[in-house]
């Protein structure tokens, strides 16, 4: 991709996020996860190592996931969701030491369902 298209796409994602509310922004974090957990996943598979790959997807899952959850009003919700991404970023840590796709296809698994409630709470508001 050249440069110009990559600067559009990067004030393309700017301009999603400056609009979106709390539960849009949930879902493009979900997106930005997968989309680098997709790479790692077939770097992997090609005998490549995706460091930086594996980086951006715990960093979005500490920085967005988790710093995100409100142990307040959520009590229990929030208290499982951190669970959930607490295993993720320690499933991610063993994928990347042990090269191992099948793991990164589990926290895809692990966190599809979540997404999909977040996309449906979006849609109905």
């Amino acid at each position: 991709m050249n440069k110009a298209a990559l600067k559009y796409a990067d004030s393309d994602n700017l301009t999603s996020v400056m609009a979106a509310d709390a539960r849009e922004l949930i879902v493009l974090i979900h997106q930005r996860i997968f989309d680098h957990l997709t790479t790692a996943k077939k770097a992997l598979e090609n005998d490549q190592m995706p460091a930086d790959s594996f980086i951006k997807a715990s960093d979005l899952i500490i920085k967005g996931l988790l710093g995100c959850l409100d142990y307040q009003k959520g009590k229990e919700i929030a208290e499982n969701l951190s669970v959930i991404y607490l295993w993720a970023i320690q499933e991610l840590i063993s994928a990347r030491a042990e090269r191992s796709a099948d793991k990164v296809q589990d926290v895809i698994n692990t966190l599809t369902p979540l997404y999909e409630a977040w996309v449906e709470i979006s849609d109905r508001v």
